[in-house]
């Protein structure tokens, strides 16, 4: 059974929109909810539930900024996220 946070990986990039918003960030490192919004023609309410998805997948991580908040791909923990399912996938294919 895939670990917990695997999954959550996996679930947050099976939807088209996250996948759009995680591709933004290969364009431009940090990004707002307003910019993401911009870029997009998502809503705010419909962006800012999609960039916390993604930071509870361990896909982002956020910093604020007295209301503004800026986002920015997390790295270390996409690298080692996708480790635990190349082993995983070592373990059972």
């Amino acid at each position: 059974m895939l670990p917990s946070q695997l999954r959550k990986f996996l679930k947050a990039l099976a939807n088209e929109n996250r996948q759009r918003i995680m591709l933004l960030f290969a364009q431009q490192q940090v990004l707002t909810v307003g910019q993401v919004a911009e870029l997009t023609g998502l809503g705010m309410s419909t962006v800012s539930e999609h960039l916390k998805q993604l930071g509870e997948a361990g896909l982002l991580e956020y910093e604020k900024h007295g209301k503004e908040v800026e986002y920015r791909p997390n790295v270390a923990g996409i690298q080692d996220t996708l480790e635990g399912l190349g082993d995983f996938l070592k373990k059972c294919c």
